[in-house]
């Protein structure tokens, strides 16, 4: 059995498609066709079925996926034993939304870099969470909890939430100092996938309040919130750093939620990825 073999076949089978997990695999169509012929001869069983909306796995090829995926699980901490784990240089991958992928670019993360001349970031911002345990970043910064027992996790901090308007709204339009004199004001809210946030429902459902603007861009709502657009809801620690912004007043309401720093037990070890998670929870402790 050729290892090469059960990653095409792998890639294909989540996939659904010869030609798509051949993309991904790093091969043509036929190569992958040739490639999982291959297997299906050394298991001596039909793996995959093809038909005309793609492909999909026989009841063999279900129960060898599983195997296949610790086979690749095991591929990937074999790569990352190889680097080099005593420096600090390379790559290191921090996930984490695009909001606090700018915060932290505004806080000085990059700073590392006149330490640390061969240390080299990549943020990936956005709100879809990232796999760890399938090596698609080193670190994530996530608001939300983390079930899978595997990993690392450092809880930074707890986000409270207060209402903050720029300070040009605020001389403009008055400065609420409760949830019942918001209305008649205007309000930017969290939309998109972010809609079902309890900040965004909770701020979109008082009473009075106009919504100018829903956004699934963190980055765009505060942005919008500092040009005097409206009052947001944010957690304290991102807005007490906004200059053109004034908190208003806190909202208990919203349950504080903790903010985690997430690790692959097989890349926590190295010392850039240290460097970088060290300078990642000093920054998110740092007083505003």
């Amino acid at each position: 059995m050729n290892w090469d073999d059960v990653r095409v076949f792998l890639a294909v089978a989540r996939a659904g498609s010869l030609s798509v997990g051949a993309k991904s695999a790093g091969v043509d169509r036929s190569t992958a066709s040739r490639r999982v012929a291959a297997l299906e001869r050394a298991m001596g069983a039909r793996l995959l079925l093809r038909g005309r909306d793609g492909v999909q796995l026989s009841p063999v090829g279900e129960r060898l996926l599983r195997h296949a995926e610790r086979m690749d699980d095991g591929a990937t901490s074999l790569r990352r034993a190889a680097r080099d784990e005593g420096a600090v240089r390379g790559l290191v991958r921090l996930a984490t939304t695009e909001s606090l992928a700018a915060f932290l670019v505004h806080e000085g993360l990059l700073d590392l870099r006149a330490r640390h001349p061969e240390l080299e970031l990549e943020l990936l911002g956005g709100n879809r969470p990232v796999d760890l345990a399938r090596a698609e970043a080193d670190l994530a910064l996530r608001v939300t909890p983390v079930t899978d027992a595997s990993l690392r996790v450092r809880r930074l901090i707890r986000l409270s939430f207060a209402c903050f308007a720029s300070k040009s709204y605020a001389r403009r339009r008055g400065r609420p100092r409760d949830e019942h004199e918001l209305s008649g004001h205007d309000v930017v809210v969290p939309g998109g996938e972010l809609a079902q946030l309890p900040e965004a429902r909770w701020l979109a459902s008082r009473a009075g309040v106009r919504v100018a603007l829903r956004t699934s861009s963190m980055t765009a709502l505060i942005a919008a919130m500092g040009a005097g657009v409206g009052v947001a809801v944010l957690p304290e620690a991102w807005g007490a750093r906004e200059d053109r912004a004034e908190r208003l007043f806190e909202v208990s309401e919203i349950p504080a939620r903790p903010l985690f720093l997430v690790s692959h037990p097989d890349v926590a070890s190295r010392a850039a990825v240290r460097v970088v998670a060290d300078a990642v929870a000093e920054i998110v402790r740092r007083p505003a």
